[in-house]
């Protein structure tokens, strides 16, 4: 697929179908992940597959845990600040209001979508090591755009979401993943469930004007 086509497809999915991705696919993707650039090729990076009834069980678990209540306790939360510059709460101001008007019919949707982890039937658990300094947690963010890029471009549509991380305990457990490594993000991966009416493909968030991210300096 041209480049072009693929960086306009990257949209998240909402809801995907009960049709399974091949494993084969799956190992391809991540593969060609590993392309990505890292700081002195230190590749801090680990990806984690979850399907089949492994994930039937996290799933399970996870929505129990969303329904009682229980607080999470995200691997990165000592990284995580709710201190932010005036510009990008502006922004995330901006994608509240719009966010608001996208679900005024369908958050309810949206939140039974969410306990269900999207009803995604593959997803990628991204960790690096607990003794990480701050350039792995970019570097997993580079990672991370690769997978989805191949994942859209080999077909597959894509749902990176916080959520998925919630409960890393209950990760590590279902995706075999040492006490060594902190769990960053998830993606979540497969096809979209065109019926459903949490996918509406006519909302995309604005994004902010050209002029106020970009300086030339000559």
């Amino acid at each position: 697929m041209d480049f072009e086509q693929v960086y306009k497809k990257e949209r998240v999915t909402r809801k995907f179908t009960n049709r399974k991705v091949n494993e084969k696919l799956l190992e391809k993707v991540i593969k060609q992940a590993q392309h990505s650039p890292s700081l002195l090729n230190s590749q801090p990076w680990r990806a984690y597959v979850v399907t089949g009834d492994s994930l039937n069980k996290l799933r399970k678990e996870q929505r129990e845990k969303i329904e009682a209540g229980v607080d999470p306790e995200e691997d990165f939360a000592s990284m995580l600040s709710l201190d932010w510059d005036t510009f990008p709460s502006q922004n995330m101001a901006t994608m509240g209001a719009s966010q608001t008007y996208f679900f005024r019919n369908k958050l309810k949707l949206f939140t039974e979508s969410n306990k269900e982890m999207f009803n995604a039937p593959a997803i990628v658990f991204l960790t690096i090591p607990k003794i990480s300094p701050a350039w792995s947690v970019f570097d997993l963010g580079i990672f991370a755009q690769s997978i989805m890029l191949i994942a859209i471009n080999n077909g597959l549509s894509v749902m990176p979401a916080h959520s998925l991380v919630s409960y890393p305990e209950l990760v590590r457990k279902h995706a075999g993943i040492p006490d060594t490594e902190m769990v960053g993000m998830a993606i979540g991966l497969g096809y979209p469930d065109r019926s459903a009416e949490v996918n509406d493909p006519k909302f995309f968030p604005n994004r902010v004007a050209f002029e106020k991210i970009f300086k030339l300096s000559k």
